[in-house]
C-alpha cells in the first residue's frame, strides 16, 4: 500500500493537527510569559554580617514569616544583621527566549518521534517501524502518476496546481527529522553559548592582561628584540652574500680583461713579429686603488713620525 502524503495526512487527522498546533501555541505562549517575568524591575532582599558579606538573599521586595523562620533557625535573629532592597531593571532575555522557543517545540518532538518509532520496534518489529522513517522514498501506484510531455510527473508535483503546497511539504518529509532536529537544536545551543562564551573569554582576557600586564610587556619586549635580532642577521647574510657576489664578479671581468689581453698580444705578435708593449686594455679596481693609496698614505706618516722620534 503506498505511504501517504502530508496532505493526506492533514486532511485525515484535522482534530489531532490542530490539538497539536494548540498545545504548541500554549508552549510558546508559556515560554514568553516566563521570559517576561524574568525581565523588568527586579528586587532582592538581602541579609548582610558585619563584614559586609551577603549571607541570605531572598527574591521580592519583603522578607516573608517562612524566610524570617528558616534564617532565624539558620543564623540566628534577623535583628543583629543588615537588611537592604536591591533593585534594578534586567533587559528582556531575547536569546533565552528565541531559544526556548525554537528547542523546546523541536526537541518534544524529537522525543515523540523517538517514543513512537521505538515503540514500534519494541512491539511490531523493524518492519513495521520503518513506516516511521520520513527519509524512505515513498512508492506511488502506477495509477497517480500520468504520461505526456511532462513525463512521468505526479499530479501535485506539477507547477502552477493547487497542491503546490503539498508538494514542498513531500519533499521536506523526505528528510530524516532527527538529522533536521539535530541541526536545529545545535545552531539554538550555538546561538545561547557562544556570546556568553566570547563575553567571558574577552572578560578573562582583559582581567589577565592587567593583573599580569608586567609579564606580557616583558614577553613583549623580548618578542620585539629577538625579531629585531632576526632582521639584523638577515640583513648582515645578505651584504655578506652580496660582497661575495660583487668579489665573485670582479675576479670574472678580471679573468676575461687577462684573456682578451692575452689574445691580443699574441694575434700582435703574429701580425709583427714583435712582442705587445702594453696590455690594449688594463683593468683597475677603483676601491681596492683607494684603499692602497690610502694605507700607502698612512705608513708613510707613520714612517715620518718615527724618524721625528728618533731625532
Amino acid at each position: 500500500m503506498a505511504n501517504k502524503s502530508w496532505s493526506d495526512l492533514i486532511k485525515d487527522h484535522k482534530i489531532l493537527m490542530i490539538i497539536i498546533i494548540v498545545s504548541f501555541f500554549l508552549i510558546e505562549i508559556e515560554i514568553f510569559a516566563v521570559a517576561v517575568m524574568k525581565s523588568g524591575r527586579q528586587s532582592w532582599m538581602n541579609v548582610i554580617d558585619d563584614s559586609g558579606e551577603i549571607i541570605y538573599q531572598v527574591k521580592g521586595s519583603t522578607l516573608t514569616n517562612f524566610n524570617k523562620y528558616y534564617f532565624e533557625n539558620t543564623f540566628g535573629s534577623i535583628d543583629d544583621y543588615q537588611v537592604k532592597l536591591v533593585s534594578k531593571d534586567v533587559p528582556f532575555p531575547f536569546r533565552g527566549w528565541f531559544a526556548a522557543a525554537i528547542g523546546i517545540p523541536v526537541g518534544l518532538v524529537l522525543l515523540l518521534a523517538f517514543i513512537l518509532k521505538a515503540a514500534m520496534v519494541l512491539f511490531y518489529g523493524k518492519r513495521a517501524a520503518g513506516g516511521l522513517d520520513l527519509n524512505e522514498s515513498e512508492q506511488e501506484p502506477a495509477g497517480e502518476r500520468i504520461s505526456g510531455s511532462d513525463g512521468d510527473v505526479k499530479p501535485h508535483m506539477k507547477f502552477g496546481t493547487a497542491e503546490g503546497l503539498g508538494s514542498i511539504i513531500d519533499q521536506i518529509s523526505r528528510l530524516n527529522i532527527f538529522i533536521i532536529g539535530f541541526f536545529i537544536i545545535s545552531g539554538v545551543l550555538l546561538y545561547l553559548v557562544i556570546p556568553d562564551m566570547l563575553t567571558f573569554l574577552a572578560k578573562a582576557g582583559i582581567e589577565t592582561l592587567l593583573n599580569f600586564k608586567w609579564f606580557f610587556i616583558a614577553l613583549f619586549a623580548g618578542g620585539f628584540m629577538l625579531f629585531a635580532w632576526f632582521m639584523y642577521m638577515k640583513y648582515q647574510l645578505a651584504k655578506k652574500s652580496m660582497d661575495a657576489q660583487t668579489e665573485i664578479r670582479k675576479y670574472e671581468i678580471k679573468m676575461e680583461y687577462a684573456k682578451f689581453n692575452a689574445q691580443a698580444a699574441l694575434e700582435y705578435k703574429r701580425a709583427t713579429g714583435k712582442d705587445a708593449p702594453v696590455a690594449l686594455l688594463e683593468y683597475s679596481d677603483v676601491d681596492y686603488e683607494e684603499e692602497q693609496d690610502k694605507k700607502g698614505v698612512e705608513q708613510a706618516e707613520e714612517s715620518k713620525q718615527e724618524k721625528n722620534s728618533i731625532k
